[in-house]
């Protein structure tokens, strides 16, 4: 018999192939794998814009970046190439790298009708890690009553982008609007409009109340406290009639403030009949009809001029105001859930003997909050008291600062993120102004000023607010008397850009 072996060369012939093919994959592994790898592209967020004649970049996140890091500067047709070592301020460049949150400042000159690109390239991996155009600033401005704006409030749409003016026109009427908002600051439009008062209106101050239902508290004809309700949709759109109206002094109503109690009971603070400070509360329903007034508290029977009401705790609340000889007061009171007002003052603290006009009051932490007002010689202050739940009011001021000491009126103070704070006012020559500072939980002003910034080269009564993550919105008296709206966005470490 023959002897078969055909299985045996099957075998290895398999395995022959095998071999090569683990010899060739060797070899594959051995010239990929051995052979250095590219280092990956640092990750970093890079905000630029330009601002007075400057190419500004801030370093907004993400990895620090070495000084070598090449700059490509496009103006026009014109363009330079050079490092972060060269325009990084010599404090920022200490520890060899450009860290979050500092800022490199390029001079660029005058940019009218010239398109300006900027790249920023990594040296190490030869990759480009921010590209943009930039236009002469992030915030943008829109005169929205041209030739006619006065006084004004503002308020963010809950859940939009879309803001609500409250302002007093030419004739001295009563106006509502509202304006449309990109997410990157632009200003598109008004949407909406509605004269609310054809007869006299004089420091409206604006408040949400329910869902599509807003109140408008202001001096009325013959210098009545009038509140009245208007609706206004989520994406502008205002009811062509004022729902309610109610008048709550028929004497003489001043600078009123209004704040929410609790369900439908609102509070209203203002400089009533000769001059005095009032306390009235109100209900105003969801469907936005306007109750009767429930109770009434003469906080100050001299004077009470430009008071500002926030709450403390349970049935706390805090006024700030203006007293007699323009010094500065505070006083805390009792307002029940129901609308019932304690007959007594609480304490009073008189935070500045001196001067203390136009004062805002903003909580800080706990038992902690912050007084922004014009001091003596118009100088801009900011003061930490503390005010315990109950409405006791430390005797003492904790910590005073100068945030201008040339000229700091009519400020506005907002909570930007953690310890810190913003203000926006009319600083000397009339500009306006916003800078922010740092404010620590136990009341101790941290010492510079961490960020300015000029958004308007005329400004009176300045009012910010927050419309959504970075952006914030400021209304204001411009130039001619026109009524203006700036956008300008503040990061969480009070980075202004």
């Amino acid at each position: 018999m023959k002897k078969d072996d055909n299985a045996i060369s099957q075998i290895m012939g398999a395995c022959l192939l095998l071999l090569i093919a683990l010899a060739c994959f060797s070899m594959i592994y051995m010239y990929v794998f051995t052979y250095p790898m590219p280092n990956p592209a640092p990750y970093v967020e890079i905000v630029g814009s330009i601002e007075g004649g400057n190419i500004v970049l801030l370093h907004f996140g993400g990895e620090n970046l070495k000084l070598d890091t090449q700059l490509i500067m496009n103006k026009g047709n014109t363009t330079e190439f050079t490092t972060v070592e060269n325009y990084l301020d010599s404090k920022s460049k200490n520890n060899s790298f450009w860290n979050i949150g500092e800022r490199l400042l390029y001079p660029i000159g005058d940019v009218t009708g010239l398109k300006v690109a900027v790249s920023v390239i990594d040296k190490d991996t030869s990759s480009v890690i921010f590209h943009g155009w930039l236009k002469d600033t992030f915030s943008d401005t829109y005169n929205f009553s041209k030739g006619i704006g006065k006084q004004y409030d503002i308020i963010r749409i809950p859940n939009t982008l879309n803001v609500i003016m409250a302002y007093t026109d030419k004739d001295n009427d009563g106006f509502v609007l509202t304006l449309e908002l990109a997410s990157d600051g632009d200003i598109t439009t008004i949407l909406d409009s509605l004269e609310f008062d054809p007869n006299f209106c004089m420091y409206p101050k604006l408040i949400h109340v329910s869902g599509s239902i807003y109140a408008i508290c202001y001096r009325g004809q013959g210098s009545a406290g009038t509140i009245k309700t208007v609706q206004i949709a989520s994406n502008g759109s205002i009811n062509d009639t004022v729902y309610d109206t109610q008048v709550f002094d028929f004497v003489q109503c001043l600078e009123p403030d209004i704040i929410h109690v609790s369900g439908n009971v609102y509070a209203i603070s203002y400089r009533g009949d000769n001059d005095d400070g009032f306390l009235k509360t109100i209900g105003i329903l969801s469907d936005g009809d306007i109750t009767a007034v429930i109770d009434i508290l003469e906080f100050d029977a001299s004077m009470a001029i430009a008071s500002d009401i926030i709450h403390i705790s349970g049935d706390i609340y805090a006024i700030a105001y203006s007293g007699e000889d323009d010094d500065g007061f505070l006083k805390t009171v009792e307002i029940a859930t129901n609308g019932a007002i304690t007959n007594l003052v609480i304490d009073t603290l008189e935070f500045d003997p001196l001067a203390g006009k136009n004062p805002v009051i903003a909580l800080v932490d706990g038992d902690i909050h912050a007084i922004a007002y014009t001091g003596e010689n118009s100088h801009g202050y900011l003061k930490t008291i503390e005010i315990d739940g109950n409405g006791t009011i430390n005797n003492a001021v904790i910590d005073t600062t100068k945030f201008d000491s040339n000229k700091g009126e009519e400020p506005d103070i907002i909570h930007i993120s953690g310890n810190i704070f913003a203000l926006a006012y009319s600083a000397a020559g009339d500009v306006g102004n916003i800078i922010t500072v740092e404010i620590a939980n136990d009341g101790s002003i941290i010492d510079p000023i961490i960020d300015a910034f000029e958004f308007s080269a005329f400004c009176r009564n300045p009012h910010i607010i927050h419309v959504s993550e970075n952006m914030y919105g400021v209304a204001y008296l411009g130039a001619g008397n026109n009524g203006f709206m700036t956008t300008v966005f503040i990061n969480s470490n009070g980075n202004i850009y």
